[in-house]
This record gives C-alpha cells, sequence and structure tokens, in this order.
C-alpha cells in the first residue's frame, strides 16, 4: 500500500500518540487534573484571605486614626456586659496595639467577681501598652466605682455621682455553710477597700467609717476632691473628645501629643 502522508504529517500522528497531546505534552489524568483544579481553588483562597487581612488592618488603621476605641458601658454589671465588654475590647486590642481607649461607664453596678474580672482585664490591657481613659457619666454605683479606678486617666461628669457601699450579698444554708459564705464576702470586700484606697485620698478606715450600714453618694467635685477622679469632664478644651474618640483629636498646626504625652 502507498503511504501517501509527508514526513510532517507523520510526525504529527507520532506526538500525538495516546496519553499525550498535538504539542507531545502528557495528557493529565482525571485524578491529576482534580489536584490541579484543587490546588488552583487553594491559591485563590489564600490571596483573598491575604486581600482580606490587608482590608482589616486598614480599617483598624481607620480606626485608630480616627480615634473610635471608644466603649458604652450603660449597663449592669454582669456575666453578660463584663463578657461582651471583654470581647470588644480584645479584639480592638489585636487590630491596634497600644491604641488609646476610652470606657464610658454609666451604671448601678452589679455582680463583684465579674466586675474585678473586668478590673483585673484592664489592667492586663494597660500593662500591654495601651491608654485607657475610663469616663463615668450618669452614675459609677457599687462596682462601677471600682471600674472607675481601673483608668490611666478617669473622668467624671459633672452631674455624675459615684456610689460607694458595702457589699450586698445574701446566705442560706446551714450555720457553718453561711458562716463560709460570710468570710469569703468579707474577703472580697477587703479587695474592693484596697483597690479604692489606692487610688483615693482615703483610708480603709475612712471609706468603711463613710460607708458603713449606709449609701456612700459622692457628686463630682466630692468624687474629684476624694481622688476617686481625676477631674471634672469639660475642665479642658479637649475633654469632649474623650467622649466621641479615644484621645483628643489633633487641630491643624497642633502638636501630635495628648496633654499626657501619648501619642
Amino acid at each position: 500500500m502507498e503511504n501517501n502522508q509527508t514526513p510532517v504529517q507523520d510526525e504529527g500522528l507520532k506526538s500525538a500518540a495516546p496519553g499525550t497531546n498535538g504539542d507531545g505534552k502528557k495528557t493529565p489524568t482525571p485524578e491529576e487534573y482534580r489536584k490541579s483544579l484543587e490546588l488552583r481553588k487553594l491559591e485563590i483562597d489564600v490571596a483573598k484571605g491575604e486581600m482580606d487581612l490587608e482590608n482589616l488592618y486598614s480599617r483598624a488603621d481607620q480606626a485608630f486614626a480616627d480615634g473610635a476605641f471608644v466603649y458604652n458601658f450603660f449597663e449592669s454589671v454582669s456575666e453578660k456586659s463584663v463578657s461582651a465588654c471583654i470581647n470588644t475590647l480584645a479584639k480592638w486590642s489585636r487590630l491596634a496595639p497600644k491604641a488609646n481607649i476610652t470606657l464610658i461607664l454609666n451604671t448601678p453596678g452589679g455582680l463583684v467577681k465579674e466586675g474585678l474580672a473586668l478590673f483585673d482585664y484592664l489592667t492586663i490591657l494597660k500593662m500591654a501598652g495601651h491608654y485607657l481613659t475610663v469616663v463615668a457619666l450618669g452614675r459609677a454605683a457599687s462596682m462601677g466605682s471600682i471600674l472607675l479606678q481601673a483608668g490611666d486617666r478617669r473622668l467624671i461628669g459633672p452631674n455624675a455621682f459615684v456610689l460607694l457601699h458595702e457589699i450586698s450579698a445574701g446566705t442560706s444554708g446551714k450555720q457553718s455553710e453561711m458562716e463560709d459564705s460570710v468570710e469569703f464576702t468579707a474577703r472580697l470586700q477587703e479587695k474592693l477597700l484596697k483597690i479604692l484606697a489606692s487610688k483615693s485620698n482615703l483610708t480603709v478606715r475612712q471609706i468603711k467609717a463613710r460607708w458603713k450600714k449606709t449609701d456612700y453618694w459622692l457628686d463630682a467635685e466630692e468624687t474629684v476632691a476624694a481622688g476617686l477622679a481625676d477631674r471634672i469632664l469639660g475642665t479642658d478644651p479637649t475633654d469632649a473628645d474623650y467622649v466621641r474618640f479615644a484621645y483628643p483629636q489633633k487641630k491643624k498646626g497642633e502638636s501630635s501629643e495628648t496633654e499626657d504625652g501619648q501619642e
């Protein structure tokens, strides 16, 4: 039989042998093709994740630039409210390490152990480099007076009040069980007294004498005089910024530092 194919045509047939394409490259098996698609999808997901992370950091940088790290604690001190506050502050701390943070309080107080948990967490944030401003508006009652002491800067609204009083607790059960409960309540109260005395001009004995069997209410002037707040909100031109932002906003031509030297 006569062979009418040219050498070039013959070479093309050789290159198109089973398992290859017209260019002589090996045709991937279905399994290899599936793995190739999975790898490509993984590369796309990684690239998308990197873009999302960049956008997240960009938003955090913008929030930091705008001084937007202000948390309003306008509720009772409870497991739910403390958990929500800590979760938000932890997120801010991760997004903007060492950012200035403002905590605005208007609380009737609440649970002691939960309040101490938030107080300790605020202390940890300060240790991590965050500058914390705590502002009392309306009332910082009971555990609210303790949380006010957590701030590097403590401000109080001119019409706000602070309430100090003994721990309220109830007990029941056997006599020995009630004795244990009373003893533990006394230990908790000693911790609160130490915090208040260490942050104010008052001694533990003075606080005990003032709040024994009654409520010890202080208005803004009395709170500052007692050393439980640094100053009354509104006595400095930049004070409004602590409520709207986390620190005073830089005006054109002004220094990049606040009055306390915080960037």
